[in-house]
């Protein structure tokens, strides 16, 4: 995988404040981004799953299936 390098400016009593408490702030700082992309990911993949299931390509079920499935699972798992 290839890297890039980016830099934070932060100040000088906050990294020593969080380092104090024994947080790494490079790991920090790279487990954020990782969060934060995952999210913008999730976002989207929820966007389109919505965008889908508005669209004709998804008809309704039939009445009762719900309840059906419901109970088969029950069933089937005792």
């Amino acid at each position: 995988m290839d890297s890039v390098v980016v830099s934070v400016r932060i100040k000088k009593e906050l990294k020593a404040k969080l380092e104090k408490e024994g947080i790494d702030v490079e790991k920090a700082v790279k487990d954020y981004l990782a969060q934060r992309a995952a999210q913008i990911e999730l976002k989207k993949v929820i966007e389109r799953a919505a965008e889908i299931l508005k669209s004709d390509k998804v008809k309704p079920s039939k009445k009762g299936w719900a309840l059906r499935t419901v109970r088969y699972d029950r069933y089937v798992a005792h």
